[in-house]
């Protein structure tokens, strides 16, 4: 029933992701319909813990996921044509450039950069799992049965993994704001933190700024409301004060 569904759908997606890497048209239909063949066997064999095992998922989450799988698939045939010719550099720009259409739209743990992949390698073991699941498109309930824990909680799980990212790999981020630019109750409490914090801190968004500088001083429920967001937003943030104390330990032993 999938196959009938979505098999033509399936190969015109791979044909059109793969029609703009220099194949011509013919070459590059016949490997849309290998590389679709290949993602239906995966599917077969991985039985009920792929989308066989899951009949009351919605027609969206079932095409999401397919459409993935199709991407995946795509990211594995280059890569092994990777690995049989040359070392790519994935730190150069360009390279990126040119490969990253063909991969998924946030790319999959095997097809990270070396540079990316140790970042990620160095999450917390669920905050790590929960992202590579959100990467691979994985609805929030199914991340939630394989985590053991609530779809809310997968979903916080994977937002404060790229929250960690960001302040442990500050290239990750945004541009920093203006310090002057924040309210004034902002300004005093990034003045009382370490310059590294006060780097981390300028580079993240509102909310999650504004999480961590209140993070001790008020209830969880309270910052929430303070700051107009739910509280899981805020606990998402807030897990990762720890990881921001240690960059203010790491000032104090260099001025030491």
């Amino acid at each position: 029933m999938l196959f009938d569904a979505y098999g033509d759908r399936l190969v015109r997606f791979a044909y059109s992701r793969l029609c703009g890497t220099r194949m011509g048209n013919g070459e590059a239909w016949a490997l849309a319909e290998d590389v679709v063949q290949s993602m239906w066997v995966r599917v077969a064999r991985s039985g009920a813990s792929d989308v066989l095992g899951h009949p009351e998922w919605s027609e969206t989450e079932t095409r999401r996921v397919l459409f993935v799988r199709v991407k995946r698939e795509i990211a594995e045939h280059f890569a092994l044509m990777r690995s049989s010719e040359t070392v790519v550099d994935w730190t150069e720009p360009a390279t990126c450039n040119a490969l990253c259409p063909l991969l998924p739209n946030q790319c999959a743990w095997v097809d990270l950069p070396d540079y990316l992949a140790r970042m990620v390698a160095a999450l917390p073991e669920r905050e790590r799992e929960a992202l590579l699941l959100k990467l691979d498109g994985t609805p929030h309930k199914v991340m939630g049965e394989r985590l053991g824990c609530s779809e809310s909680t997968a979903d916080r799980l994977a937002k404060t993994a790229i929250l960690l990212l960001q302040i442990d790999n500050p290239e990750l981020s945004c541009d920093p704001v203006a310090m002057e630019s924040l309210p004034e109750w902002e300004q005093r409490a990034l003045a009382a933190r370490s310059a590294a914090q006060r780097e981390v801190l300028l580079r993240l968004d509102d909310v999650a700024r504004g999480a961590l500088l209140l993070n001790g001083e008020v209830p969880t429920r309270e910052i929430a409301k303070r700051l107009g967001v739910s509280r899981e937003r805020v606990m998402g943030a807030t897990v990762c004060a720890p990881v921001l104390r240690a960059l203010g330990a790491e000032d104090m032993e260099q001025a030491a």
